[in-house]
Formats: C-alpha cells, structure tokens, sequence
C-alpha cells in the first residue's frame, strides 16, 4: 500500500524533531547527582563586599592588606574612568617586584565603587580583570572572577574558571559548572568541556553522541578527537599531525588524565594567565615545568628551594661550563640556567667556580635577574674558603653578600647607600670607583652626610674630569623629558593630599618596565618620599634597594 507524500513527509520532519530534541536535550541535560558534594568542600573566599552599604560589581573584590590599610575607601574620590585611564598607563608587570606585588593588591581589593554611570563601572572591573589576568597570578584572577554574575558579557571569564579548575583536578567542581553551562550555550568550549567531563564519569556512550552531532555541526579539531579516542582505549598514541594546530587548554587537560608527558612546545604560546596553573599538571616534561617556572619568576617571587629542585630534574647532565655558558647566551631559559648551574657545582677549582658565578651573575643582571641569581648562588659562593680565593674575589664576594641583605649590615658604607640611609655617611671611595659623582646632590638630598674625612682642597687641582668620563653610555645622566617631570611632580601633589591609591597609580606609572639602571635617581627621591608621606614606608626601602643595587652593585 503506497503512503501518500503528505504523510511521508510527516514522518519525515517529525523523526527530524525528535532527532533535534534529543541532541538539545544530550546537550543540555545536567547530571546533578554529585553537585552539592561538589560544592560542599569549595573553601570559602575571604570576600569583605558583605561588609559594603551597596554590594555591586564596582565593589567585587577580595580582603588584602592593603583593605588593612585603607579599608573600603581605596578608590575614594576617583572616578571609574579616571581610574582605567591611569591603569592604561601602566605595563602589565613594572621592573620592581615589590611595586608589583602591591599593584596586585589594588587590582584585586574589595572596596567601594569608584564614582561613575553603570557602563563605566563594568569598564573598571573589566579592566582590574585584564590587570590581573597580564599579570601572571592565577589564584588570585581565580578569586576575582568567581564573584562575577551570569550573562554572555562575563563568559569569556567563566571559561577560564572552568579550564583553570579543570587543570587543578577540581574534576568535580568543574563539571558541576560545565553541566549548567553547556545547558543553553552551543559553543564548542562548553561542549567538549562537557564531553570530557562524561568520559571521566563512564558516560562514554553520551559523550560520543555529543562530539557526533557536534561534528554534524560543523566541528573539526583533530587534536580533541584523538585525545577523546584515547581515552575510551579506542586508540592508543597520541598523534600531532599538523603542527600548526595549536595546542588549547582543554587538550592538556585531557593529556594530563590519560598521562601523555606535556612538551614545551604544547604550552608555550600560552598566555602568562595559565602559567601558575599549569605548573599544577602531573605529567609536563621536566623541560616544561622549567620553562613555566622560568617565566614565573619574571613576574613574582619565587622560592630558591623550589628553582633548585627545577634545575635537578630538568638539568641534561652536562657539565661543559663553556658550553653551558654559551648555550645560556644564545638562549637564556630555564634549560639553559639550570645546565649552568649543575656545570658550576661540578667545577672543582676554586677560583675558577667563583670567578665563573660572578661572571654569570653579571649577564643574569643584564636580563633583569640580579636578585633571584644571587640568592641561588650566594650559599655556593659562600661554601670556599677565603683563603683559597684572591683578595679581589674575596671582596667582591663580600659586596654581593650586602647587596644580597643591606639590612643585616647596618654602618656599612655600601649598605647604607643601597638605602639611602638617612644621617649616614657616604663613601667618597665607593662613588668614585663606580664613576657615580653625578649622584652626590641626589644622595645628599636624601639625606646622606658628605664624609668628613675628606681634604677637599687637596683635590681641587688633582682631580680630573676627563679622565672619568665615559665615552659610552652614561647611567648617571639622562635628558630632560617634559612629561616624567610633570608626572613627578603629580605624584608629589597627589601625596600632599594624601590620595594613596593615586600616588601608587601614578608612582607605578613613573617605574614602568625600563631597566633600573637608566632609572633617573631624582625620580626616586620624590617616588621615596611620596610613598612614605602617604603610609607606605617599607615599600619605599624596597624599591630603593631596587633601584640602587641596579645602580651601584657591578662586579
């Protein structure tokens, strides 16, 4: 019996319906069965916007010290858009680690909005948000990000949780998120999200189904699907046939759970956003793991035991120093470092391994990492015996230990102008054999006394200008720039009127990213006396002992 067309294509559009319905309701359907045992062991954030008169997204943030400092009213009488004006201004990471440790606060406190329309509040928090996210710290970003409502605007943040928690093994939080998620959002972040997160709770037959409608739809990502098959023992290597496709987050997730080691080269064009968390994956290659830890440090402080039991598991054995040495010129990383030092401690001369330190410590100050090399270092430099060194080595060891810690050699000479100590007396020696005479005015304008030991009209016809000058660059003099003079002296009125957040705003964008050896030292008396007028004495010293050791230490 023939069935007439009418009815064929009822048949026809209905099965596509229930086909459609279905695939919409794999999509969206949410196993909830573990959800409040997911969200019952989430710690509580230390959150202070509870205590506001009006909680609102101006006032997202979390208790810090600087909240200690300044209560709620960090961002009195500033406006929301004077406020990402200045953030504008400043670099994702200044040179001075301490300065960027307290930026870090600023973005991430809890206090009460700024003044502006609705719209210019979301542009402040959208902003405090891309700070923290440039900015390296993960924990903290994660922290932010958290107290954000639902709605498409924040979703681009809302993915980051869900990799972030994914990477720290979070599996049960994360999926929870993911379910209600992927409930009415198509995006092939949440559906793949939502596949692995059934594969690893034996919804594998669900899972499928997904990735193919998914595909149906138009997904291609080769790498997804090749882990997938893995990990339902479809397949069992991992291949990367198109080295142009690049490596995303949830693909190392997905390599950490069936353990495939994590290359360089798979993590590498990453943002700095997920470096602290991926340092939590199991499986990354010592090589990896080195080069996360290696661009960490560039943007905070990291503990000398912990870049010790880095370079033990990443170093290739070789103990060429001259090779490693110059491996580490062609190419200054975490590899090349840690082959550095594992070839230092094999050096069996004594001379030679302190002559080789010092003279790699010289090139670690070049990039900018004086401090983090010296700590590494110094207990080596400090294990030979002085007997069996130079009297020049000896000294020069002994001026790396103050510059390492001026505060524990109180009435040294050089401590005291690493700090600019107050009431102390500067050393005529010192400054001549660094050729540093145009700073004289600036430290006696700090406060240092000139030495009263000195005979200055014995050397009114003996010294001679010439013969000290430098027909190279010159890192005690810079030109005149108009617009750092007028921002100097901003940060001087803005800390007369004891508006805190502004000085540290404006101080940071004085500091910038430019080496601290071109560092004008002027700038650093009004910076030290800005910061200690409005509270903040310590991170005064820290950035001068900052700023003077790029100055003055040179071996």
């Amino acid at each position: 019996m023939k069935l007439n067309k009418s009815l064929i294509s009822f048949f026809k559009y209905s099965f596509y319906f229930i086909v459609i319905t279905y695939f919409n309701f794999a999509i969206a359907q949410v196993d909830t069965s573990n959800k409040k045992e997911a969200y019952s062991n989430v710690k509580k954030l230390n959150i202070e916007v509870s205590n506001l008169e009006k909680p609102s997204l101006g006032s997202i943030g979390v208790k810090t010290k600087l909240n200690n400092i300044m209560g709620l009213d960090i961002w009195k009488d500033m406006s929301a858009t004077n406020i990402v004006e200045h953030f504008s201004y400043i670099p994702d990471v200044v040179t001075s680690k301490s300065l960027q440790a307290l930026l870090i606060q600023l973005y991430l406190s809890s206090s009460n909005p700024p003044s502006g329309t609705s719209e210019e509040i979301i542009k402040f928090l959208e902003t405090r948000l891309f700070k923290l996210k440039s900015s390296g710290q993960s924990e903290k970003f994660y922290q932010l990000i958290n107290q954000l409502p639902d709605g498409e605007r924040w979703n681009i943040w809302k993915q980051w949780i869900i990799e972030y928690e994914l990477i720290g093994r979070q599996d049960q939080k994360a999926c929870s998120n993911v379910y209600e998620g992927s409930k009415n959002n198509s995006n092939h972040f949440w559906q793949t999200a939502r596949i692995f997160c059934l594969s690893i709770n034996d919804k594998v037959s669900q899972a499928e189904f997904i990735l193919d409608l998914l595909k149906v739809k138009g997904f291609e990502d080769p790498i997804f699907e090749n882990l997938f098959q893995i990990m339902n023992n479809e397949k069992e290597k991992f291949e990367l046939k198109n080295k142009d496709n690049q490596i995303l987050p949830i693909h190392l997730i997905m390599m950490d759970t069936i353990k495939i080691p994590i290359k360089i080269n798979y993590i590498a064009h990453l943002g700095i956003e997920y470096t602290e968390s991926l340092l939590k994956l199991t499986y990354l290659t010592p090589k990896a793991r080195s080069f996360l830890l290696d661009k960490k440090i560039n943007f905070t402080f990291v503990s000398t035991d912990q870049i010790i039991l880095d370079y033990k598991s990443v170093s290739d054995g070789v103990i060429d120093i001259e090779n490693s040495i110059s491996n580490y010129k062609k190419t200054p990383n975490g590899q090349s470092r840690a082959n550095v030092w594992f070839s230092v401690l094999s050096i069996k001369d004594e001379v030679k391994k302190a002559e080789t330190i010092l003279n790699f410590l010289k090139l670690e100050m070049k990039v900018g990492r004086f401090y983090d090399s010296v700590n590494l270092y110094l207990p080596t430099l400090n294990k030979i015996k002085n007997s069996s060194l130079t009297k020049e080595l000896n000294d020069t060891i002994r001026k790396i230990n103050i510059a390492s810690n001026p505060d524990l050699y109180d009435g040294n000479n050089l401590a005291n102008i690493l700090m600019l100590k107050k009431d102390k007396e500067w050393d005529w020696n010192l400054i001549l054999s660094q050729k540093a005479w145009p700073i004289i005015p600036v430290i006696e304008r700090a406060g240092m006394i000139g030495p009263e030991n000195i005979k200055w009209l014995d050397f009114i016809n003996k010294f001679n200008q010439n013969s000290f000058d430098e027909k190279t660059y010159n890192k005690w003099n810079r030109n005149f720039d108009l617009n750092t003079y007028i921002l100097s002296k901003s940060i001087e009125q803005a800390a007369k009127e004891n508006k805190k957040s502004l000085t540290i705003l404006l101080v940071a964008r004085l500091v910038n990213n430019n080496p601290f050896e071109d560092f004008d030292l002027n700038y650093l008396l009004i910076i030290r006396n800005a910061l200690v007028d409005i509270g903040f004495e310590d991170l005064a010293n820290n950035i001068t002992y900052e700023i003077m050791t790029y100055k003055i230490i040179n071996f």
